[in-house]
């Protein structure tokens, strides 16, 4: 422990020695693993802090450059530009292979008296979602044609950049064009027009002009509808702790060679925790053949097209139906969990994002759109499923996620008001506003002789209704039980009942109180039950003198659904308290 804390702060000690060398605008400091060892290597005028790595299998470039996250931090040309100075034997970045060792730089500082980046040679890139706006012409092979020869004579390319660059982008425009060298007779080849801001290739950004390339499409401005989408999507997946990107870039690189270049406010990218991407085109603005190119290049890459016409609800249906998620089930439907506290849990979309070891999901989530503030969770609840792994969104929240979790004002429990022998009958008898004396001696025969008398002690004695009642917990003999009875005293003998829902069921029996013995269903928010949350609890409900409803529950109920049932009108009476 103690090395990696001196690895540390030699780190923090070498970057602000660089930072008196940074010219201009200092990009932001990238954050370094402590079991990574960074390096510094001058190149053109910049100084670059670098990683060594061995690829290991299943790694490509632009999976290592998010992994550090420099697709956010950092300009992407001048990473990739930097990628290809400093590893010369990278000739081609979309193929990198497992055991080779690379380096990765983490940060680019310009050092003082070069001139600005922009000065220095760069790689223009211009992603594949401009092709449909390029010129092209169809050239119908002839014999003895090859494929050199008709772009040579077409348009002034060097052999270098014919077979580095613009052989690529044919490749792009003619996928059944398996081998260039075989082309044959009457085969008609699509030729993109040649310009250099259309095909890699390094150019100084001052010096070139925009040559036979169409105009690019002007950017449709969002419509109210639109950001409300993306308002509603980052809002929702960011509490699902999904990752929602839509600012910035995204690069994709493709198998082929060359990249699709994705603007993210106008196809917003949803990294999933299981490693799946969703595009989300906002607008249907991607063509599909460029959609198919993606998928098929990345199996873990989906492109969700929505119409102009979907508000959030139909849109995030499609997103949903593309997350790939191991259950999802909708209003109507619902996943069920046992335990002390039953949970139903339905909404608009209630889902399980992964299955989790031994069929226990990581998580559940519930989704539901919802109207009013009477339709939200409320926070105690929520707070509690939380701690369960259970997520509740409800859009929008008009509570506000600013309030944080409510303060619940200490709940309302039932307790004993008195020292007694018979803690939960007196209560019982309590809650029913019946009057009742303790341990009573009981003359019940008298003889003529006064050295002969029977006398019995009661444990609790009341008059109900103008009858004597004795509730006994200590257990009378059966003949003295006969005795009473013969005598018109009632007796409810609780001798070797030990379960206290059972003794409560018994005691309200024997008092005459109405209750309801059963798992008692509260939904947690005003809103139908094909789209709420169901708690169950376990026991026995009745009224009090005063009317008001109490629960006796032979589970323990937290303090946070305690406040739930209080709102409910229920008063909480803990039977566990009374052991068994």
């Amino acid at each position: 422990m103690k090395k990696k804390v001196i690895l540390f702060a030699c780190l923090i000690l070498f970057a602000s020695v660089l930072t008196p060398l940074a010219h201009g605008k200092e990009k932001d400091t990238f954050s370094i693993s402590l079991v990574q060892r960074a390096t510094v290597k001058k190149m053109r005028g910049r100084e670059v802090i670098y990683e060594r790595y061995q690829v290991k299998k299943g790694d490509y470039i632009w999976k290592l450059l998010r992994q550090r996250g420099l697709l956010k931090k950092l300009d992407l040309s001048e990473v990739l530009s930097v990628l290809k100075g400093i590893n010369p034997s990278l000739t081609n970045l979309d193929l990198i292979h497992p055991g080779e060792t690379i380096l990765i730089p983490l940060n680019i500082i310009p050092v003082r008296g070069y001139g600005a980046v922009k000065e220095l040679d760069q790689e223009q890139i211009l992603g594949l979602t401009s092709l449909e706006d390029m010129d092209f012409e169809n050239y119908v092979v002839k014999s003895g044609d090859s494929l050199t020869m008709i772009v040579k004579n077409r348009f002034d390319i060097s052999p270098e950049f014919f077979y580095e660059n613009y052989l690529k982008l044919i490749q792009e425009f003619n996928p059944t064009l398996a081998n260039p060298d075989l082309i044959y007779p009457n085969q008609v080849i699509r030729l993109p027009i040649y310009s250099p801001e259309i095909v890699r290739m390094p150019i100084k950004a001052k010096d070139e002009t925009a040559a036979l390339r169409k105009a690019p499409p002007t950017k449709t401005p969002d419509t109210a509808q639109t950001l409300a989408l993306k308002r509603g999507f980052k809002d929702i997946f960011n509490q699902m702790g999904e990752e929602w990107i839509d600012t910035g870039e995204q690069y994709i690189p493709l198998k082929s060679g060359g990249q699709v270049n994705l603007k993210a406010d106008s196809f917003p990218v949803l990294n999933l925790s299981s490693g799946r991407r969703l595009i989300i085109d906002m607008k249907s603005e991607l063509p599909e053949d460029i959609s198919q190119l993606i998928e098929a290049d990345w199996e873990d890459y989906r492109v969700v097209h929505l119409a102009n016409t979907d508000n959030l609800k139909q849109a995030m249906d499609k997103v949903l139906s593309a997350c790939n998620y191991y259950s999802i089930v909708r209003a109507g439907d619902y996943f069920k969990i046992a335990g002390d506290i039953g949970i139903t849990i339905a909404g608009d979309w209630a889902l399980i994002p992964q299955k989790g070891e031994g069929d226990i999901p990581d998580k559940i989530v519930t989704i539901t759109f919802i109207r009013s503030r009477v339709e939200q969770t409320p926070r105690v609840v929520k707070a509690y499923l939380e701690e369960l792994g259970i997520i509740v969104i409800d859009y929008p929240d008009f509570i506000g996620s600013s309030a944080g979790r409510e303060q619940a004002p200490v709940p309302k429990e039932i307790t004993i008001q008195k020292d007694t022998d018979f803690p939960l009958p007196a209560l019982l008898l309590d809650l029913a506003g019946q009057p009742f004396s303790e341990r009573v001696e009981m003359p019940l025969y008298r003889g003529k002789d006064p050295t002969f008398n029977v006398i019995i002690q009661a444990d609790l004695l009341f008059n109900r209704d103008g009858k004597d009642c004795i509730i006994d917990t200590t257990g009378l003999s059966p003949h003295i039980v006969s005795l009473l009875r013969k005598h018109h005293i009632h007796v409810l003998s609780l001798s070797g009942v030990k379960e206290p829902r059972r003794m409560t069921r018994l005691i309200l029996d024997f008092l005459g109180v109405p209750f309801a013995s059963k798992h008692h269903r509260f939904p947690v928010a005003a809103r139908d039950k094909t789209r709420n949350i169901i708690l169950s609890f376990s026991g026995v409900s009745f009224a009090d003198q005063a009317g008001k409803m109490i629960l006796a529950a032979d589970k323990k109920i937290p303090n946070e659904l305690v406040f739930f049932l209080n709102r409910f009108g229920y008063q909480v009476l803990d039977l566990t308290r009374f052991g068994s």
